[in-house]
Protein backbone atom coordinates (compact mmCIF):
# COMPACT_ATOMS: atom_id res chain seq x y z
CA UNK A 1 0.00 0.00 0.00
CA UNK A 2 1.50 3.41 -1.21
CA UNK A 3 -1.81 5.78 -0.57
CA UNK A 4 -0.73 6.76 3.08
CA UNK A 5 3.42 7.61 1.77
CA UNK A 6 4.02 11.16 1.86
CA UNK A 7 7.00 12.84 -0.11
CA UNK A 8 9.38 14.18 2.88
CA UNK A 9 9.11 18.01 3.01
CA UNK A 10 13.22 18.83 2.32
CA UNK A 11 15.58 20.84 4.83
CA UNK A 12 17.68 20.67 2.00
CA UNK A 13 17.57 20.86 -1.48
CA UNK A 14 20.95 20.24 -3.04
CA UNK A 15 19.55 17.71 -5.04
CA UNK A 16 17.51 20.31 -7.14
CA UNK A 17 19.72 23.46 -6.48
CA UNK A 18 23.24 22.11 -8.30
CA UNK A 19 23.27 23.44 -11.64
CA UNK A 20 20.10 24.32 -12.32
CA UNK A 21 20.70 28.13 -13.08
CA UNK A 22 22.47 26.50 -16.00
CA UNK A 23 21.43 27.63 -19.28
CA UNK A 24 21.23 24.75 -22.36
CA UNK A 25 24.47 25.73 -23.89
CA UNK A 26 26.24 25.98 -20.26
CA UNK A 27 24.54 22.51 -19.26
CA UNK A 28 26.21 21.20 -22.49
CA UNK A 29 29.80 22.68 -21.84
CA UNK A 30 29.27 20.55 -18.01
CA UNK A 31 28.30 17.54 -20.05
CA UNK A 32 31.77 17.82 -22.22
CA UNK A 33 33.69 18.33 -19.54
CA UNK A 34 32.86 15.31 -17.32
CA UNK A 35 32.87 13.23 -20.17
CA UNK A 36 36.30 13.72 -20.31
CA UNK A 37 36.99 12.34 -17.12
CA UNK A 38 34.98 9.46 -18.09
CA UNK A 39 36.90 8.50 -21.30
CA UNK A 40 34.28 9.32 -23.77
CA UNK A 41 34.29 11.32 -26.67
CA UNK A 42 31.47 14.36 -27.44
CA UNK A 43 31.01 15.14 -31.43
CA UNK A 44 28.65 17.78 -32.19
CA UNK A 45 26.60 17.81 -35.22
CA UNK A 46 23.29 18.65 -36.86
CA UNK A 47 19.68 16.61 -38.02
CA UNK A 48 21.17 17.74 -41.67
CA UNK A 49 24.41 16.18 -41.07
CA UNK A 50 23.74 13.51 -38.54
CA UNK A 51 23.80 10.42 -41.22
CA UNK A 52 27.28 11.36 -42.29
CA UNK A 53 28.34 12.44 -38.74
CA UNK A 54 27.07 8.74 -37.58
CA UNK A 55 28.81 6.67 -41.30
CA UNK A 56 32.54 8.46 -40.52
CA UNK A 57 31.94 7.07 -36.35
CA UNK A 58 31.48 3.66 -37.86
CA UNK A 59 34.21 3.79 -40.06
CA UNK A 60 36.51 4.85 -37.35
CA UNK A 61 35.42 1.91 -35.15
CA UNK A 62 35.89 -0.33 -38.07
CA UNK A 63 32.83 -0.82 -39.41
CA UNK A 64 29.97 -3.15 -39.09
CA UNK A 65 28.21 -4.79 -38.41
CA UNK A 66 25.99 -1.78 -37.18
CA UNK A 67 22.84 -2.95 -34.61
CA UNK A 68 20.82 0.04 -33.32
CA UNK A 69 17.63 0.78 -31.46
CA UNK A 70 14.01 0.64 -32.96
CA UNK A 71 13.57 3.64 -31.30
CA UNK A 72 11.17 6.18 -33.91
CA UNK A 73 13.56 8.81 -34.10
CA UNK A 74 16.13 6.42 -36.90
CA UNK A 75 13.14 7.33 -39.21
CA UNK A 76 12.34 10.88 -37.42
CA UNK A 77 16.17 12.02 -38.79
CA UNK A 78 16.11 9.65 -42.09
CA UNK A 79 18.99 6.96 -40.47
CA UNK A 80 19.25 4.01 -42.95
CA UNK A 81 22.42 1.27 -41.83
CA UNK A 82 22.21 -0.62 -44.67
CA UNK A 83 23.29 -4.44 -43.97
CA UNK A 84 22.96 -3.91 -40.04
CA UNK A 85 20.65 -4.88 -37.61
CA UNK A 86 17.68 -3.75 -35.94
CA UNK A 87 16.82 -4.91 -32.21
CA UNK A 88 13.14 -5.88 -32.40
CA UNK A 89 10.57 -7.12 -30.72
CA UNK A 90 9.45 -9.87 -33.11
CA UNK A 91 13.10 -11.23 -33.53
CA UNK A 92 12.56 -12.73 -30.00
CA UNK A 93 15.39 -12.33 -27.25
CA UNK A 94 17.94 -14.92 -28.74
CA UNK A 95 17.92 -13.83 -31.91
CA UNK A 96 18.63 -9.90 -30.74
CA UNK A 97 20.90 -10.90 -27.99
CA UNK A 98 22.95 -13.39 -31.02
CA UNK A 99 22.86 -9.74 -33.16
CA UNK A 100 24.00 -7.66 -30.58
CA UNK A 101 27.03 -10.43 -29.93
CA UNK A 102 27.85 -10.39 -33.03
CA UNK A 103 27.80 -6.37 -33.60
CA UNK A 104 31.21 -3.92 -33.71
CA UNK A 105 28.64 -0.91 -32.86
CA UNK A 106 25.80 -0.41 -31.38
CA UNK A 107 23.57 2.84 -32.00
CA UNK A 108 21.65 4.14 -29.67
CA UNK A 109 18.95 7.75 -28.66
CA UNK A 110 19.60 8.74 -25.20
CA UNK A 111 16.17 9.05 -23.67
CA UNK A 112 18.38 11.81 -21.51
CA UNK A 113 21.44 12.94 -20.89
CA UNK A 114 22.98 14.15 -17.20
CA UNK A 115 25.20 16.80 -17.30
CA UNK A 116 26.92 16.57 -14.02
CA UNK A 117 28.16 13.01 -14.50
CA UNK A 118 27.97 12.41 -17.80
CA UNK A 119 25.48 9.56 -18.13
CA UNK A 120 23.18 8.43 -20.71
CA UNK A 121 19.74 7.24 -19.38
CA UNK A 122 17.80 4.44 -21.32
CA UNK A 123 14.69 2.59 -21.01
CA UNK A 124 15.23 -0.99 -21.82
CA UNK A 125 12.06 -1.55 -23.97
CA UNK A 126 10.63 -3.98 -26.55
CA UNK A 127 12.82 -1.95 -29.00
CA UNK A 128 15.87 -1.51 -26.88
CA UNK A 129 16.76 -4.17 -24.78
CA UNK A 130 19.54 -4.16 -21.92
CA UNK A 131 22.27 -6.57 -24.31
CA UNK A 132 22.14 -3.57 -26.89
CA UNK A 133 23.91 -1.55 -24.59
CA UNK A 134 26.45 -4.23 -23.18
CA UNK A 135 27.80 -6.48 -25.86
CA UNK A 136 29.12 -4.94 -29.09
CA UNK A 137 32.54 -3.35 -28.67
CA UNK A 138 31.28 0.24 -29.67
CA UNK A 139 28.75 2.35 -28.30
CA UNK A 140 27.16 5.53 -30.00
CA UNK A 141 24.79 7.33 -28.07
CA UNK A 142 22.86 10.27 -30.59
CA UNK A 143 21.92 13.02 -27.34
CA UNK A 144 19.01 15.42 -28.62
CA UNK A 145 20.52 18.58 -26.78
CA UNK A 146 16.58 19.01 -25.78
CA UNK A 147 17.13 16.05 -23.61
CA UNK A 148 20.12 16.87 -21.47
CA UNK A 149 19.51 17.65 -17.87
CA UNK A 150 21.45 18.97 -14.77
CA UNK A 151 21.37 15.34 -13.16
CA UNK A 152 19.51 12.53 -12.32
CA UNK A 153 17.13 14.52 -10.22
CA UNK A 154 15.80 15.71 -13.19
CA UNK A 155 15.43 12.70 -15.33
CA UNK A 156 13.95 10.72 -12.11
CA UNK A 157 11.50 13.47 -12.09
CA UNK A 158 10.17 13.40 -15.21
CA UNK A 159 9.98 9.61 -15.31
CA UNK A 160 8.42 9.30 -12.11
CA UNK A 161 5.95 12.43 -13.54
CA UNK A 162 5.19 10.09 -17.23
CA UNK A 163 4.36 6.66 -14.49
CA UNK A 164 1.90 9.34 -12.02
CA UNK A 165 0.32 9.92 -15.99
CA UNK A 166 -0.06 6.24 -16.85
CA UNK A 167 2.32 6.02 -18.90
CA UNK A 168 4.00 2.39 -18.66
CA UNK A 169 7.79 2.48 -18.67
CA UNK A 170 10.36 -0.13 -19.32
CA UNK A 171 11.15 -2.77 -17.60
CA UNK A 172 14.74 -1.27 -16.49
CA UNK A 173 16.57 2.03 -16.26
CA UNK A 174 20.03 1.50 -17.59
CA UNK A 175 22.33 4.86 -16.57
CA UNK A 176 25.46 4.57 -18.61
CA UNK A 177 28.47 6.64 -18.24
CA UNK A 178 31.08 5.71 -20.89
CA UNK A 179 32.69 2.69 -21.82
CA UNK A 180 33.09 -0.16 -18.58
CA UNK A 181 36.14 0.57 -16.73
CA UNK A 182 37.39 -1.78 -13.67
CA UNK A 183 40.27 -0.41 -11.41
CA UNK A 184 39.54 -3.66 -9.01
CA UNK A 185 43.16 -5.40 -9.84
CA UNK A 186 46.02 -2.91 -8.02
CA UNK A 187 44.25 0.28 -8.63
CA UNK A 188 45.12 0.30 -12.59
CA UNK A 189 42.44 1.43 -14.53
CA UNK A 190 41.11 -0.71 -17.10
CA UNK A 191 38.75 -0.11 -19.86
CA UNK A 192 36.50 -2.22 -21.88
CA UNK A 193 36.39 -4.78 -19.47
CA UNK A 194 32.74 -5.86 -19.08
CA UNK A 195 31.36 -4.31 -21.94
CA UNK A 196 32.44 -1.65 -24.75
CA UNK A 197 35.83 -0.85 -25.53
CA UNK A 198 34.87 3.01 -26.33
CA UNK A 199 31.60 5.27 -26.48
CA UNK A 200 30.56 8.22 -28.25
CA UNK A 201 28.39 10.42 -27.94
CA UNK A 202 26.94 12.76 -30.80
CA UNK A 203 24.86 16.11 -29.80
CA UNK A 204 22.51 17.51 -31.97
Amino acid sequence: MTDTVRRPAWKHTVHLDTLADRTPEQLVEVLKEQCLFIHTQVIESTPEILQTTLDDLIAGCGGGPVIRSGDPRFAQYGLAFPGGFVWSEKAGREENVRRAEAANVALVFADYALAESGTVVLESRPDQGRALHFLPAHYIAVIERGRIVPRSTQAMGDLNRRLEAGETLGSCINLISGPSNSADIEMQLVVGVHGPLRATYVLI
